[in-house]
């Protein structure tokens, strides 16, 4: 039995669409430092890097943060295609939040590139998972105090 929390995104489309249509990519030759550049520009944690129209990996803030400040290096010296993550595994649209949430903490990683057919469709943060079932959760309790406080029995 599917609960409100497992609603497909697929079915839906609600998660991907509330995330807005803007995918942030780079290509792999591109210097680290205009890459993290766009990523404060646009507010973004992360740039999916592309090769082609292949997603060949994902830059982020962990990576900014482990592969070149923490190794002193200069992101204007360095291509993304050195300091990106490149073990990146899509989940399909199909995909429910609580396994999408499921999917995020086993792998511990804040950012689920979507794909469909090979065919990259969208990006999904763990905010964006959280804001869901946070909204589920605040409609479910407006609805059950609107349930009990419409059959009330006044005296």
């Amino acid at each position: 039995m599917e609960t409100i929390l497992t609603v497909v995104l697929a079915e839906k489309g609600e998660l991907l669409a509330k995330r807005g249509g803007t995918l942030y990519c780079v290509e792999p030759d591109t210097r680290a430092s205009d890459a993290i550049r766009t990523m404060c520009e646009a507010n973004i944690g992360c740039v999916l890097v592309i090769n082609g129209e292949k997603l060949v990996g994902i830059f982020s803030e962990r990576d900014v943060m482990h592969r070149i400040a923490d190794r002193g290096l200069r992101p204007d010296e360095l291509l993304v295609r050195d300091v990106m993550t490149t073990n990146v595994r899509t989940v399909p649209p199909s995909i429910t939040v609580e396994d999408a949430l499921v999917e995020c903490t086993d792998r511990r990683v804040r950012h689920l590139p979507v794909a469909e057919g090979g065919k990259l469709v969208g990006l999904l943060s763990i905010g964006d998972l959280v804001r869901f079932v946070v909204r589920d959760k605040d409609r479910t309790i407006s609805d059950l105090v609107d349930y009990i406080h419409g059959h009330q029995i006044e005296v």
